[in-house]
């Protein structure tokens, strides 16, 4: 999981919002590909809970739990 970030009283930039939603995102992948290769599906299920949240605070961005389940399917030959 990404180390917590402190966010001055008036408020980030764009780009230090930018820098910790990707920060963010890229935890979440990294969690749920960890719980994937070690079986663990409970670990799976937890990261696509944060994936939703996340999606949810976010309508207008991309879907996150879209990518994760990308990463569930097998590659098409």
């Amino acid at each position: 999981m990404p180390a917590l970030v402190l966010i001055p009283s008036d408020g980030p930039s764009e780009q230090e919002l930018a820098e910790i939603e990707a920060g963010l995102r890229a935890g979440v992948v990294t969690d749920f590909l960890a719980a994937q290769r070690a079986g663990d599906r409970l670990g799976m299920f937890a990261a696509e809970h944060l994936a939703e949240r996340i999606d949810d605070s976010t309508p207008d961005g991309p879907r996150l739990r879209d990518e994760l389940a990308g990463l569930s399917q097998p590659a098409a030959a």
